[in-house]
């Protein structure tokens, strides 16, 4: 059982989060059409290829936790009913091959964020699988001011895993820059993951509420100090899932926040970073309930000033980035001025 005055303490069952050598990690990539990067830089897998094989691998269920649904264009608005490059075409191909592998017998769980009406796109998959798919939507507001789901993962089987920034939208297949990582053939991190996912799936019941502590099915053994160990041919890659808000995490499961505060106290030569917001305070509170939180930030600060860290920091610049991000960025490029100039902070 889960020890409430020791919340990570005896979570899980290390056993069953051994790793086998079968593990298979690669890097998910999307690269904006048009886009050519220096030669001598490498090219990972297309988003678009790590999804299908995640379909291709299925053989009982998908567990998927996302944002919102527009693989087709059609579903984007009149401005993008045509697309001359063909660029809409790989969220074609996602769509599709999900109502396939669900006509192949294959069951699928989607969480998705509420929205009023839902998605079409999602409702479609609902009807057109005879039952095979099933969609939930998690309405924050029931249990908090706001927030919305922003995970965008898969688990396969319990085995095989996607975790990563792409939205189920076919820009962020071909025209949007995305980062993720997927495990094949790896129960260790697919049942890590779907527990998490459990989780999800189970909140975006109807009148759904945060429980006073998760099954201890549900809970993990890996954390910043106890990661799971994951062989690979380049040596073992210690890993751990995170998750937030606090009522999403079972017993054993760190805070996003923490986690990330962690890994970049433990940087000692770099650290490399890119977002696509950034902002040290809540930012949909309201104009007067938003609340400054510099957790992260300090972190940032701290490995540059005290340990020498060279960080560099790229920010995405969009037509409606608020001007405030700006000077967030600025302001920690700013203490690179008292630093020697082969360490400090890059923007």
């Amino acid at each position: 059982m889960c020890d409430e005055k020791d919340p990570y303490a005896k979570c899980g069952k290390p056993d069953e989060f051994k790793c086998p050598d079968t593990c298979e990690i690669v890097i998910c990539e999307s690269i904006p059409a048009g886009l050519v990067f220096d030669s001598k830089y490498p090219i990972f897998n297309k988003t678009t290829d790590c999804w299908l094989r995640l379909l291709n691998e299925a053989q009982n269920e998908v567990t998927i936790a996302s944002f919102y649904w527009s693989l087709l264009v059609e579903d984007t608005g009149d401005n993008y009913t045509t697309d001359s490059t063909n660029t809409s075409m790989d969220g074609k191909q996602i769509y599709d091959q999900i109502l396939a592998t669900a006509n192949r017998g294959v069951n699928f769980r989607i969480a998705q964020t509420y929205n009023q009406g839902g998605y079409a796109e999602t409702e479609n998959l609902m009807q057109a699988s005879n039952g095979r798919i099933q969609v939930r939507s998690l309405d924050f507001k029931n249990w908090y001011p706001g927030g919305i789901l922003h995970t965008k993962s898969w688990s396969v089987d319990g085995k095989h895993i996607y975790i990563g920034s792409a939205n189920f939208d076919w820009r962020s297949l071909t025209q949007v820059k995305e980062l993720g990582i997927a495990a094949y053939n790896c129960p260790c991190l697919g049942q890590d993951l779907q527990n998490l996912l459990e989780i999800y799936w189970q909140m975006g019941a109807p009148g759904a509420k945060f429980p006073d502590l998760w099954p201890e099915n549900l809970s993990t053994p890996a954390t910043h100090e106890t990661p799971t160990f994951v062989p690979q041919k380049y040596g073992n890659q210690a890993m751990y899932i995170t998750a937030s808000p606090p009522g999403f995490k079972a017993c054993g499961r760190e805070d996003d926040l923490q986690a990330m505060i962690k890994v970049l106290d433990s940087a000692q030569e770099y650290a490399y970073l890119a977002v696509m917001d950034y902002s040290p305070a809540t930012l949909y509170m309201g104009d007067n309930n938003n609340k400054w939180l510099p957790e992260f930030d300090n972190a940032i600060r701290r490995a540059a000033f005290e340990r020498q860290v060279t960080v560099r920091f790229m920010l995405s610049r969009w037509p409606h980035t608020y001007n405030e991000f700006y000077g967030y960025m600025h302001s920690l490029a700013s203490i690179s001025e008292t630093l020697p100039y082969h360490w400090g902070i890059i923007i």
